[in-house]
């Protein structure tokens, strides 16, 4: 049956007398044309009262933009506050909570993971040690506890590396990942806030209070004793004013291929190259594949959207002419990364730091906080102290994950998921310690926070 336009968008319920009679009724919108049968999507508009006030606006003085004063009012308030939802944050926040303070967490997107899956970075590398031939797992607590419970979600859910002899190196689905570390937050009663990049801190000489952060809701503050910067750029302790260090690195992007199951290799003439495509993940006939990228600054909102949209068109084009490959037409581009792959940008200049060098000589230390794999189980485990999770200066702010305080050398093992995960482990556990004790993370004992993260079964 053909229908006129008026009649389409009247079954669809967003015709002209839909949307009128919404403001008409003041409530919920009346059905369109006074008929039930197809009000469709109009029955679930209704009429909200604004939820938010204008605040004064900048204004130009003398040639320069000036920020009127005014009030940041006080969205929440807790013992720790953790702004970065990726895998350091989101394990620094479940260990803080785990450790007994009230936690909250601050995320610009509207999922958890970061670049582990809103990136699209899927294998979990850098998990352990090889000895005697042997695997043997170094990046235990939450990060285990994380996989194993993948496993659990089914076969779908993740599946090893390839050359491994365990899952312990596996390659994991990006939505089965968010949809646990949703679980795991809720069941650690963490009060999680996407859709807010944290902005600035709340500081009084070198100790902070809490964050400012900015949303659809405008500027807003969350009180804090202690703050996990958990941001991969170190933007809370810059935003301190504390030391750091700032690198380039490669700027990757990850796209995932369909159909890879429909792949007919024998119409692939002998004297012709097969297509790179990338890995195998856990869902049945896809391929993830991951661009090194060209180096650039991670900061600069410009090279950033340059690059971004170069990736995109190179993805397109890349599997185009694959699909020209004998064998190959079936193939498609499912998607792209949501998130570019900043692999460095800002490492704080901590109380302690750690080098490939001594990386490399895998020493134990009493000061250790964390233990790291290597990817390719190529080395041994190494030690991370606590005082790279330490600035020297600011007071309340602990870092996690790839913005530590380590040399440029070893930021291609510090960067890697695992390593986030316990980094992030170690500083939640710190921060909600400091927080009970009312002290700062420096005035702590290590050998409490070594204590309570093998509470918290992490290998050190």
């Amino acid at each position: 049956m053909d229908y006129s336009r008026r009649e389409m968008l009247r079954r669809m319920g967003i015709g002209s007398a839909a949307g009128l009679g919404l403001w008409a009724t003041g409530g919920r919108a009346d059905t369109t044309d006074g008929d039930p049968e197809y009000a469709g999507f109009a029955k679930n508009l209704f009429k909200v009262a604004p939820s938010m006030s204008d605040v004064p606006s900048a204004a130009i003085v003398d040639g320069k933009v000036i920020q009127p004063a005014r009030e940041i009012p006080v969205f929440h308030e807790a013992d720790v506050v953790v702004v970065g939802g990726g895998a350091a944050g989101f394990a620094a926040a479940v260990a803080a909570a785990r450790t007994g303070a009230k936690t909250a967490l601050v995320e610009r997107y509207g999922s958890l993971g970061g670049l582990f899956t809103n990136g699209m970075v899927l294998v979990i590398i850098g998990t352990g040690v090889k000895e005697d031939g042997k695997f043997r797992l170094v990046t235990r607590g939450i990060c285990e506890e994380f996989m194993l419970r993948l496993e659990q979600m089914g076969p779908q859910a993740i599946t090893p590396h390839p050359g491994t002899d365990k899952v312990w190196q596996p390659t994991a689905d990006a939505e089965a990942s968010k949809v646990l570390m949703d679980t795991m937050i809720q069941e650690a009663k963490v009060d999680l806030f996407f859709h807010a990049w944290g902005v600035d801190v709340i500081q009084a000489g070198n100790a902070v209070k809490g964050i400012v952060f900015e949303s659809k809701q405008g500027r807003q503050a969350i009180l804090a004793k202690q703050v996990v910067d958990a941001t991969g750029d170190g933007d809370v302790y810059f935003q301190a004013g504390e030391n750091y260090q700032q690198i380039s690195h490669a700027m990757g992007f990850v796209f995932r291929v369909g159909n890879a199951d429909r792949i007919d290799r024998q119409k692939l003439p002998k004297e012709t190259k097969a297509p790179y495509l990338g890995n195998h993940e856990p869902i049945p006939g896809a391929l993830w594949k991951n661009n090194l990228g060209p180096r650039g600054n991670g900061l600069d909102i410009r090279e950033l959207t340059r690059f971004e949209m170069m990736h995109r068109k190179s993805a397109w084009e890349y599997v185009q002419r694959s699909r020209k490959t004998p064998g190959h037409e079936n193939i498609f581009l499912m998607n792209t990364c949501s998130q570019i792959g900043v692999r460095a940008t800002r490492l704080l200049d901590g109380v302690a730091s750690i080098d490939k060098k001594e990386a490399l000589l895998g020493r134990k230390r009493e000061d250790a906080v964390a233990v790291s794999g290597h990817d390719g189980l190529r080395h041994p485990e190494f030690a991370i102290p606590y005082g790279a999770l330490l600035p020297k200066r600011v007071d309340n702010v602990l870092a996690a994950g790839r913005c530590i305080s380590c040399a440029p050398d070893l930021i291609d093992r510090v960067r890697l998921i695992p390593v986030c995960f316990v980094t992030g482990q170690a500083a939640g556990v710190a921060a909600a310690l400091a927080a009970q004790k009312n002290c700062t993370p420096r005035q702590l004992d290590v050998q409490e926070i070594r204590r309570v993260l093998r509470e918290q079964k992490a290998y050190l």
